[in-house]
């Protein structure tokens, strides 16, 4: 018996072990069945499974080639899984709520990708390769990015970006380029400047909210599409405050008064010189040469022509002729003294009162009797037109009886 017993004993030790079960897949039985039903709809939902790893194994029974969406959230991926970026069909991707530090270049393999959610990471960078995909909608908020992918214009159809909750300080020039955005949330990070390529851009909302913006740049009264603006919490002074928390149409109405303001007080043009402008009409003087004019119109070109030179010049003239015939001595400056009696008028004329004559000085003569012919050419050709028409009538006035009335005398004059 003992024998027996030690036979059978030896028989089962030899025997090899019973196979183990399968071992369930990651997140258990229920990431069998997700995978089971996104064979069948399209549609993968594996989130808030903790999962640390993409299950490869069990998605390797299943095919997932036609799944166009894929939510992955809330779960512990530290960056995107290499087997999600191999459902070439997907067109929305969720990874919102995990632990990604960086984002695998083979995402660019996902060329029908329109919805991206990387929100709630530990993301300091973007990759430029995501700027390549067809994306309509980027979600990229709650990471630690302190700036956007320089190429960011070439995500030509993007119509959603949300970056808040970051540490951006800056936009890149290129986010001018986004023809198709309609809603941009800059909520919650380090910016001082808005770009003024944002002015071009079809945006219905804009939200820069608890930001360090001191100015709304006056060409952002351009977005004729904005309906939305969240401007609260900024250090705002141009517009103050107070007009930014009554609402679009006083910020835009605010920043219409600036813009106005501003090409008013712009300096108007300076006027070009002669050097620069050589086609501009000069007042050149008349030398005389082949001249149909008297020699005292020759240089007409620099006389005063205003009747207040006319009246100044008149005086000298006259009083140069009444010296060389010997009567008042004249003087360099200053207009002639008056007669006795006489008053002066605003305008440089002497007026006798009633009872005094007025005698025209007689022409001067030489030491036999007879006028100087030079000077008395002299004289007459530097009168002007008027005074050559007025000098006939002061001769036959000094001709006429000493009767003469003060009118008369006036009128000659």
């Amino acid at each position: 018996m003992a024998a027996g017993e030690a036979g059978t004993m030896t028989a089962e030790l030899l025997l090899p072990p019973p196979p183990l079960p399968p071992s369930p897949p990651p997140g258990g039985a229920g990431t069998e069945r997700a995978l089971e039903e996104a064979a069948a709809s399209g549609t993968l939902s594996l989130a808030g499974r903790r999962l640390r790893a993409f299950p490869v194994a069990a998605a390797r029974r299943w095919d997932l080639s036609d799944t166009t969406q894929a939510d992955l959230s809330r779960n512990r991926f530290g960056e995107v899984p290499e087997a999600a970026c191999r459902l070439v069909s997907l067109e929305g991707l969720s990874l919102y709520h995990n632990c990604l530090r960086s984002v695998s270049p083979a995402i660019a393999n996902l060329q029908a990708l329109a919805h991206l959610d990387l929100s709630r990471n530990q993301l300091t960078s973007l990759p430029a390769c995501l700027c390549l995909l067809p994306l309509r909608v980027l979600n990229a908020s709650n990471n630690r990015l302190a700036q956007l992918p320089e190429n960011i214009g070439a995500l030509g159809a993007l119509r959603q970006l949300d970056v808040s909750c970051n540490e951006l300080r800056a936009l890149p020039a290129s986010v001018g380029q986004l023809k198709s955005l309609r809603d941009l949330n800059l909520r919650r990070n380090q910016l001082t400047v808005l770009p003024a390529e944002l002015s071009e851009l079809p945006l219905v909302r804009l939200d820069f909210s608890c930001n360090r913006v001191v100015a709304i740049p006056r060409c952002y009264r351009r977005l004729r599409h904005l309906q939305i603006i969240l401007a609260d919490n900024n250090p705002l002074q141009s517009p103050p405050a107070q007009v930014c928390l009554k609402g679009k149409v006083h910020i835009f109405k605010y920043l219409h008064l600036e813009a106005e303001a501003a090409t008013a007080t712009r300096p108007p043009p300076t006027c070009l010189t002669d050097e620069l402008c050589p086609l501009r009409q000069r007042g050149g003087l008349d030398s005389g040469f082949n001249s149909v004019d008297s020699g005292s119109k020759r240089w007409s070109g620099n006389e005063s022509t205003d009747e207040f030179s006319e009246l100044a010049r008149q005086p000298r003239e006259k009083r140069s002729r009444g010296g060389e015939r010997g009567g008042d001595p004249v003087t360099p400056w200053g207009p002639p003294s008056p007669p006795p009696g006489a008053t002066v008028t605003p305008l440089g004329a002497t007026v006798t009162p009633p009872g005094t004559h007025c005698h025209p000085p007689s022409p001067p003569t030489s030491a036999a009797g007879d006028s100087d012919p030079e000077q008395v050419d002299f004289i007459e050709g530097s009168l002007t037109g008027e005074e050559e028409e007025e000098t006939p009538l002061e001769e036959q006035q000094g001709s006429s009886p000493r009767g003469d009335t003060p009118e008369k005398v006036a009128g000659g004059k």
